[in-house]
């Protein structure tokens, strides 16, 4: 896929980081052990992914935000406040200098070594883990908890819940649809079916052509991709561009041949954050104009 260099930076980061997503993070929650919140609501807030800062913002805690990492763009005031840190780690002085009382760091894509300073520091850290949809809600209510904002987590995330249950239903009858997954063009790579991109596939009524691959992140052969034949392609593209893709990659696969080929927002897709469900429609669009060139009747 041709990805703007930006973009290409950003999804480089992401699949470096879902690639480790098993290593054991150090998350301050009740269930690890861990004492509860106590004290007053945190009132400055940094995030050390553009996901986190999305949930921030989507628990009605936007205005707790001092600082933010590299590419949080969204929403638009995200882009103004201080980035403290990127994919290399946190950029400590000017940290430090913020007096942050919470920070929100991402399970398997902040660096462990930097979790571990913050806590020797004594600033509090919150580890989320976004491995299934039904984990960002739940992502939610819990920054709701920390920032004092529960009646307005609680309100998006079940408004988030419910859009997502609507659309497992919308599309619970529809002929299966097997799927290629691209995230990236050069190398090639995929995911399995742990990957919560697999969980959106299958509530479109798709299914990941690579599920079975051992590794969350696989580099599938063109051999092993004309085997598989999958009726469909998803590759990721930047916001609000035309869903163009390196169609030689794809040569002999019958979906290049009948125009099935189709492009997904990588900021909906690749961010594990509210925006999920942005993706989750636009997967099952694609996929209903994939049934539609195929011919495929809806099962009764």
């Amino acid at each position: 896929m041709n990805l703007a260099p930006r973009l290409a930076l950003a999804l480089a980061a992401y699949c470096l980081a879902i690639a480790t997503s098993a290593q054991p993070a150090s998350p301050w929650r009740e269930s690890d052990g861990r004492p509860p919140w106590s004290g007053a609501p945190a009132v400055r807030v940094v995030t050390l992914a553009p996901s986190l800062t999305e949930l921030v913002y989507a628990a009605g805690a936007g205005d707790k935000l001092i600082g933010v990492s590299a590419f949080s763009d969204f929403p638009p005031a995200a882009a103004r406040l201080p980035n403290i840190a990127d994919a290399g780690g946190i950029f400590w002085e000017p940290l430090l200098a913020m007096q942050p009382d919470l920070v929100l760091a991402w399970k398997g894509g902040s660096r462990q070594a930097d979790i571990a300073r913050l806590h020797a520091l004594g600033i509090r850290v919150f580890v989320v883990d976004i491995s299934r949809f039904s984990d960002v809600p739940r992502a939610m209510r819990d920054i709701g908890r920390l920032v004092g904002r529960v009646d307005s987590a609680e309100h998006a995330a079940s408004l988030l819940s419910q859009e997502m249950r609507r659309l497992v239903e919308q599309y619970a009858n529809k002929p299966p649809v097997p799927v290629f997954v691209e995230i990236s063009a050069k190398p090639l790579m995929t995911i399995n079916g742990e990957h919560v991109l697999s969980e959106l596939l299958a509530a479109c009524g798709g299914t990941n052509v690579f599920a079975d691959t051992p590794g969350l992140v696989s580099e599938p052969s063109r051999e092993m991709l004309l085997k598989r034949a999958p009726v469909a392609v998803l590759h990721a593209r930047p916001m609000g561009a035309a869903a163009a893709a390196d169609l030689s990659i794809y040569a002999g696969l019958d979906a290049a041949r009948r125009g099935r080929v189709y492009g997904i927002t990588a900021d909906h897709a690749f961010r594990p954050g509210p925006r999920l469900l942005l993706a989750a429609r636009e997967i099952c669009a694609a996929l209903e104009r994939a049934r539609e060139s195929a011919g495929t009747p809806a099962r009764n």
